[in-house]
């Protein structure tokens, strides 16, 4: 059988051929675009770079934060005012928020890299408010923000969310002007509605386990929706803190809080979402983050001021001394707190300083360690420490010095109160108590604590020995020895102290439940001047606020008339005399100022401290 090649099959192989050429082109065409597609983003990196620095050193020229300035000084800008609440009051307006240490406009300046910071204490959850401690608060600073913060180095409050607001000189209200472009991190805007939620739906929902912050806002008449971005908070009455309290507390989505039940928020570990620089990185009400596992935020792509250089940041927990210093001289973290004497050591090796930013300075936020001696009942019975005298024996018995010296390498200062110097609202004229042992057991004769079976304890005249829990947290070995020395010293005295160690996530039940003889931790501030009626007034001592001492000692006759006084020197007059009372009624016995330290490790740049703290999201790891 003979094949023939006719007209069609020539048409036919013509066109098999063109095809097979097309399809060859095609290839050369794809390869060639997947090369400039390459091109392309490496160049569009790079431009993106060197853009980001353009506006770093524009921005340097151009925008100055803090009130009443334009964007462009000496250059008026008109403002559309047409939203202010009374003529004739003073508009404050704050510029763009900025980096303190703009990092932008460097030579190696780099996107991307994970830092990585290890706490030394475990947090129990990350839900804003219900997160009280200080790792919870670290983390929420990341992710939410506020109407106005604190500028890292003039420690002057600017507007953060808030573009600009208009304050009663009567102190009456507040109006405040919400920036247009600020975004959450799932792109919804942030309005004043959520404003309004977050005060009344949220932090005074009775519900909520939002007790701390409810017992600040006693001034807080109610808060009325103006427009979309304008938002109306009134007073009861004129408060020195009236201004701080509305403009501080995190600004939380309603359309994100709003879908969860009040006993699903209680319960929750990690529901988190702000407007903040960073979030987390698995949003999942259904998955969130556990104690016992890194905290890992990203990079907010929708965040709507300065974007941080930093892909994400990572915390981790370890509570030895010893494990966090391996960890972090093996870089496996980038960022600990050191124990003193590991501070000392390390900063005279020779070489660290190659290797780590070691960082010791006091700021806003350095706060004081304490002993807080049970002045209330526990489980319905008075402690012996109900009695100024045992309170203040009790710090006539411990060597403040010595402990400073041994424990914590001399690096601190003996804390006299409240307020340490150089805060203004210090006492000049307080001093110390002094290491006393004699006198320690004069006054505890005097309230009635003698040996009256000379078995080496003390009773009292029902012949109960003194015997208290002394309540602290697990893990570190700085802890420990300031534990043992405290139950020797209390043995030299004829005083039991048994130790109750107990892991971080339970100290806020303790505390709510007043369910301890003695406890130590530290408080730092919040604010350059911090509301004192949070720790210290008896109200805290009824809706679970932080007077979990339960000490009622006649402090509110002068806690009522510092938030009351409205002039600032007249207001430090006042803090003086509480001081004087809390020097000696001892509710704590205060032992040392707490100085912040930091190894951080220098594999990233633009590390400086401020007054204010550390303003981790400035960070950039360089370009290799």
């Amino acid at each position: 059988m003979q094949n023939k090649f006719g007209l069609k099959d020539f048409i036919l192989m013509v066109l098999v051929s063109l095809a097979l050429v097309f399809s060859i082109l095609a290839m050369i065409q794809d390869d060639r675009r997947w090369k400039q597609t390459e091109d392309m983003t490496s160049k569009i990196g790079t431009i993106e770079q060197l853009v980001t620095r353009l506006d770093a050193k524009l921005d340097a020229g151009i925008v100055v934060s803090g009130s009443n300035n334009s964007a462009n000084p000496g250059q008026p800008v008109a403002r559309d005012e047409s939203w202010s609440k009374q003529p004739g009051v003073e508009i404050q307006w704050f510029a763009k928020p900025e980096f303190a240490e703009d990092p932008r406009g460097e030579d190696d300046y780099a996107l991307g890299g994970v830092f990585k910071e290890t706490f030394n204490a475990q947090p129990n959850k990350l839900t804003p408010v219900l997160a009280e401690d200080v790792y919870g608060r670290r983390v929420n600073d990341q992710i939410c923000e506020r109407l106005a913060e604190y500028n890292a180095e003039t420690l002057e409050m600017e507007g953060q969310l808030a573009e600009a607001w208009q304050y009663d000189p009567k102190g009456y209200w507040v109006r405040v002007k919400l920036r247009d472009n600020a975004r959450f991190s799932d792109g919804e805007p942030v309005t004043a509605e959520d404003v309004r939620y977050t005060f009344h739906d949220y932090i005074d929902n009775p519900e909520l386990e939002t007790e701390s912050l409810r017992s600040v806002m006693t001034k807080l008449d109610r808060i009325d929706v103006v427009s979309d971005k304008v938002v109306d908070i009134f007073f009861t009455e004129p408060d020195a803190y009236n201004l701080q309290m509305a403009l501080g507390f995190y600004i939380l989505p309603k359309h994100f809080y709003s879908q969860f039940t009040t006993t699903q928020i209680n319960q929750a570990t990690a529901l988190v979402m702000g407007s903040g620089p960073f979030k987390l990185a698995n949003l999942d009400p259904e998955d969130q983050w556990t104690p016992g596992t890194d905290i890992v935020l990203v990079r907010n792509e929708q965040y709507w001021g300065p974007k941080p250089a930093l892909a994400g940041l990572r915390y981790d927990v370890i509570t030895e001394d010893v494990a966090a210093l391996t960890s972090f001289v093996n870089g496996e973290t980038h960022m600990i707190i050191p124990s003193s004497p590991q501070y000392v050591e390390k900063v005279s090796q020779q070489g660290w300083d190659e290797k780590a930013y070691s960082l010791k300075w006091l700021n806003m936020r350095s706060g004081y360690l304490f002993i807080g001696w049970q002045c209330g009942e526990r489980n319905g019975k008075l402690t012996p420490f109900h009695d100024k005298r045992v309170r203040q024996a009790m710090t006539y018995n411990l060597d403040r010095e010595l402990m400073i010296r041994d424990i914590w390498a001399g690096l601190d200062n003996i804390a006299v109160g409240p307020n340490n110097p150089p805060s203004p609202a210090a006492n000049p004229e307080i001093e110390a108590y002094p290491y006393n042992p004699e006198k320690a057991k004069q006054l505890l004769a005097e309230a009635g604590w003698i040996d009256r079976d000379n078995d080496g304890i003390l009773e009292d005249e029902n012949g109960v020995e003194f015997e208290f829990e002394f309540t602290r947290s697990v893990g570190g070995q700085t802890i420990e020895r300031m534990e043992k020395y405290i139950i020797d010293r209390c043995a030299a005295v004829g005083i039991r102290c048994i130790s109750k160690p107990v892991d971080w996530s339970l100290f806020d039940q303790i505390m709510k439940t007043r369910n301890f003889d003695a406890i130590t931790l530290g408080w730092s501030a919040s604010a350059p001047e911090s509301d004192p009626r949070q720790i210290w007034h008896t109200d805290s001592i009824q809706n679970q606020g932080h007077n979990f001492i339960q000490w009622d000692g006649g402090q509110d006759q002068y806690l009522d008339a510092i938030v009351k006084e409205l002039d600032f020197n007249k207001r430090m007059e006042l803090f003086h005399d509480f001081h004087s009372l809390v020097h000696e009624e001892q509710p704590y016995t205060f032992i040392r100022s707490v100085p912040w330290k930091r190894f951080i490790s220098k594999k990233f740049s633009n590390v400086h401290p401020y007054p204010k703290g550390l303003e981790q999201r400035e960070y950039y790891m360089p370009a290799n």
